[in-house]
This record gives C-alpha cells, sequence and structure tokens, in this order.
C-alpha cells in the first residue's frame, strides 16, 4: 500500500463532478441549491431538490467536506504506514508551493477572462435566474495586482471570497488543515495515547471544517494501525465468516452518511426530513453534518472491497487525477461560456433545454482544459515543490524508518532557517 490508493482518487474525482454540478445549479438554476428563497424554473423540482436527499447530486460543500477527509487521510498515511519523520517534514515544506502553482494560473486565468469583459455574462445569467435577488460573483474591476496579491497571499492566509475565483475559499482551510495534520502526526502520531488527543482536536474543531482534516488522519492511523477496525475482507487475514452482517452495518453507514451529506444548504422547510436534525446541538450543522457524512463514507469505502472497484474503475480514477485541475478551473468557464451559451440559447428554447445544452456543451471544454491544466500547470507545480524540498534539504541524509529522534526534526528546522535567512 505504499503507492496510491486508486479508489481514493476515484472517490475525489465523483467529488469533483458533484462540485461543478453545484456551480451549474448556482449559475443557472440556483434554486435548486438555495431552495425558495430563489425564483423556481422547474416547478416543484427545484423545490425537491434543495429539500430531500435528491440534493446530493450537486451537494457541493458536502464534497468538499470529502475533499477535506482525502486530505487529512492521504497526506499522513504514508507516515503511519512508514512511521518515517521525513515523510512529515517533506509534505509540509512542500505543500505550499504544491498548492500555489496550480492556484496563481487560475487566478491568472480568471484575470484575463475578467479583462476581457467576459464575465458579464455570468451577471446578465444571473439576473436571469436568481432574478432581483441575484448576489452574485465577479462584479469587480479586474486589477493585475490585486490578482497577484490573492493568489500569493489572501487565498491561503486570510481565505474567506476571493473574488477572480470563488472557489479558492477552501484553499485556506485547505493549507491549515494540512499543516494540523501534519503537526498532530508529528506530536502525537506515535504515542500510545494519542487518541486522547485525537478526541480533544476533534471536540476543539467540531463546528469547523478542520474537524474533516482530522477525521481523515484517524482513518489513516487506524488503516495502517493492528486494531481490528476495518474488517471486511481489504486485507489479507481478514476472517469473512462476518462477511454478511459486515455488509449490513456498513449499508447502514453509507446511507446515514449519505442522508447527513444531503443536509440543505437551502433554510429546513416545515415539516423537513431534515428537522430533527435541527436541534441546536452543532453551532454550524450544515457543516459538522457534511463532515460527519463524509467521514461515514469514508469509512464504508475503506472497508467495502465492491466499493472500492466501482471507484477504482478508469473514469472516476481520471477524474480523481485532473480534480484539483478541475475544481480550479470550472468556475471560471462557467462565468464566461456556460453562462454566454445560455444567453444564446434562452430567448429561442424552453429554460430547460437551454439550461441542459449550456452545461453539457460545457464539460467539452472543461474536462479537456482540466487535463491540460493537470499535464503543465498541476503537475509542474508538484516537480518544483519537490525541487524546493530537495534544495533546502540538500545536504541532509534521511532518517531511517523506526529511528525517528527529536534532534532530526530540531536540525532540519535549523538547516531550513538557514537556507532561507542566512
Amino acid at each position: 500500500m505504499t503507492g496510491k490508493i486508486t479508489y481514493l482518487d476515484g472517490l475525489r474525482g465523483v467529488a469533483a463532478i458533484n462540485v461543478m454540478i453545484m456551480h451549474f445549479f448556482v449559475a443557472l438554476a440556483p434554486a435548486m441549491i438555495y431552495g425558495s428563497k430563489l425564483p423556481s424554473h422547474f416547478g416543484n423540482l427545484d423545490l425537491v431538490f434543495s429539500s430531500t436527499p435528491l440534493g446530493l447530486i450537486g451537494a457541493g460543500n458536502f464534497s468538499v467536506c470529502i475533499f477535506f477527509i482525502l486530505s487529512g487521510f492521504v497526506l499522513t498515511h504514508k507516515y503511519f504506514e512508514m512511521k518515517d519523520i521525513n515523510i512529515i517534514v517533506s509534505s509540509a515544506m512542500r505543500r505550499y508551493i504544491r498548492l500555489f502553482i496550480p492556484v496563481f494560473a487560475a487566478v491568472m486565468l480568471s484575470y484575463l477572462l475578467a479583462s476581457a469583459g467576459l464575465y458579464r455574462y455570468y451577471i446578465e445569467t444571473m439576473m436571469i435566474s436568481a432574478g432581483s435577488n441575484y448576489r452574485g460573483y465577479w462584479a469587480f474591476t479586474p486589477d493585475l495586482l490585486d490578482a497577484l496579491k490573492q493568489a500569493v497571499w489572501d487565498a491561503f492566509f486570510v481565505g474567506g471570497k476571493t473574488v477572480y475565483n470563488p472557489v479558492l475559499w477552501t484553499m485556506k482551510i485547505e493549507f491549515f488543515g494540512s499543516m494540523l495534520v501534519f503537526a498532530m502526526s508529528l506530536l502525537f502520531g506515535q504515542l500510545r495515547s494519542r487518541w486522547t488527543f485525537y478526541l480533544a482536536a476533534a471536540v476543539l474543531f467540531l463546528n469547523t471544517y478542520y474537524l474533516a482534516f482530522i477525521i481523515g488522519m484517524v482513518l489513516a492511523d487506524i488503516f495502517n494501525s493492528k486494531l481490528p477496525t476495518f474488517k471486511t475482507g481489504n486485507r489479507k487475514g481478514n476472517e469473512t465468516g462476518n462477511k454478511a452482517g459486515n455488509k449490513a452495518i456498513l449499508s447502514i453507514i453509507l446511507i446515514t452518511g449519505l442522508f447527513l451529506g444531503s443536509y440543505p444548504m437551502s433554510p429546513l422547510t416545515e415539516n423537513s426530513l431534515y428537522g430533527f436534525l435541527d436541534n441546536s446541538l452543532f453551532r454550524t450543522p450544515l457543516v459538522t453534518y457534511h463532515i460527519i457524512g463524509a467521514g461515514m463514507i469514508m469509512y464504508v469505502l475503506l472497508n467495502s472491497q465492491g466499493l472500492q472497484k466501482v471507484f477504482s474503475s478508469p473514469v472516476p480514477v481520471f477524474l480523481g487525477k485532473i480534480s484539483y485541475s478541475l475544481y480550479l478551473v470550472h468556475f471560471p468557464v462557467i462565468g464566461s461560456l456556460t453562462c454566454a451559451l445560455f444567453l444564446a440559447l434562452y430567448p429561442v428554447l424552453p429554460y430547460g433545454e437551454a439550461f441542459l445544452i449550456s452545461c453539457i456543451s460545457s464539460l467539452f471544454l472543461i474536462i479537456p482544459l482540466s487535463y491540460l491544466f493537470y499535464r503543465y500547470i498541476d503537475m509542474t507545480g508538484s516537480k518544483l515543490s519537490k525541487s524546493f524540498y530537495n534544495w533546502l534539504l540538500n545536504s541532509r541524509k534521511p532518517v531511517a524508518a523506526g529511528n525517528v529522534k527529536q534532534e532530526h526534526l530540531s536540525n532540519t528546522v535549523f538547516t531550513i532557517y538557514n537556507k532561507i535567512f542566512k
């Protein structure tokens, strides 16, 4: 298991597509996401989507929580497997550059589209789809220095709304969440009492997205430990006599996770399916329920050979490979091409047909562009991050697994400080 776990790539790819679908809805059919607060264009279908588990189609926030749990798992999985401190140090030192290069390219792409005036199509489309309730993006004057500042600093250290690419609100959480699990792995990952620290961190971050990273890290630790938690045959030596019972339990967990993941972004209506969850147990129920649901999905996937085969199939794995690129480029394409197509079709076709043709046609640009972005930008970012780390530590010898000492970490930090500041 030292290489990539392909079915996790597949899950990431499906989640990326789900985020894209949500943003199609936000632009062209916002009532699908936000319910009765916005005009309906499909009769009762908008309300059904926004207030029932059908909303899983386009449950973007839930998919983002899956991203975060995957990050917590993937970033610490190899460390828990190998017990090598260099894995965490290397990943932590490379993380900013690894995330930054694609973000920078995506912001520059958005700056060019905004400078060409192409986002006016988004604003015009939202005036049709959302009417007087429009409070959308991209009503701004492009400025190169501001774009550079957002790409280099704001996206990672300020957070919140980023006008050049709204999906970048996740970058600060992704960066600091990564640092959180790196630190926790180093400090507590080899202690017998680490579960107490994990629980304390989960309680501390209960109402934030950082809970997702902690859950992912805990699952990675369990996955690589001798604890008998994963029992359904995804490892050699597991007993299979209770296979039917395990499948039943996993099915219950899966259904529960999907239900929590479908918790609506729109206000809960009277007699809502989710009314019993609105009990003031969590300060941010949308966030916490989505994270718990995502954790359940992850747990089931790590246990189910059947689901692993599904998510290891070629299409999900390919989408997983380009998922970061797709996540970064899809919104600018929607805000320009998709909305331009819709505005051209809307006067001559029924609303639903204009919506479907615009969205499906956009995929013929979004998918190839995401692949090119992955090939030439994302992979470049990965290579540059590794080169940067090697430059910093070219005089350091790796520490053998199982011989981890605190002095090595101190010496590593001292070497990095000398490289940068001396």
